[in-house]
């Protein structure tokens, strides 16, 4: 007689049921709402209301130059720069990685660290403001001046 017969038939069947929803539950995890490989969309390219922000103030002696990865409207003059915010001049570049900046003043500060580099300068500091529509520059907080001949 056929031993395979013998098996219960009930049995086989909960078993390949069993098994058929565990394969239907791993498809759909693996290519469903749930997997973020699918969603390739990163916060940076969301989050921001401009996406690269270029634009300059005018300083009593020069035009300064300012850049960012995006921008954020905060209220109806000031803006929040953020990634890689750079100032720059014929005389000074100033880096940070968060910058408000308002434009109807043209005053800028930041609490992040900062980095200005100028010919023969170098200041590292905790924070900065910008004030007098670009003709001041004060560093806050712990601050590092490196003199170079």
């Amino acid at each position: 007689m056929n031993n395979l017969l013998l098996i219960n038939r009930k049995l086989i069947l909960i078993i390949f049921f069993i098994i058929s929803i565990f394969i239907i539950i791993f498809y759909t995890l693996k290519e469903g709402p749930f997997n973020k490989n699918l969603i390739d969309i990163k916060k940076e390219d969301y989050s921001f209301d401009i996406k690269n922000p270029k634009f300059t103030i005018n300083g009593r002696d020069e035009e300064i130059s300012i850049k960012a990865k995006g921008a954020s409207f905060i209220g109806t003059n000031e803006i929040l720069l953020e990634k890689n915010v750079i100032f720059k001049s014929n005389t000074f570049t100033l880096k940070s990685p968060q910058v408000y900046f308002n434009q109807k003043n043209q005053t800028a500060y930041s609490k992040k660290n900062t980095i200005f580099i100028s010919k023969g300068t170098t200041i590292n500091s905790k924070g900065f403001e910008i004030t007098n529509k670009g003709d001041n520059i004060n560093f806050k907080g712990k601050t590092k001046v490196v003199l170079i001949k």
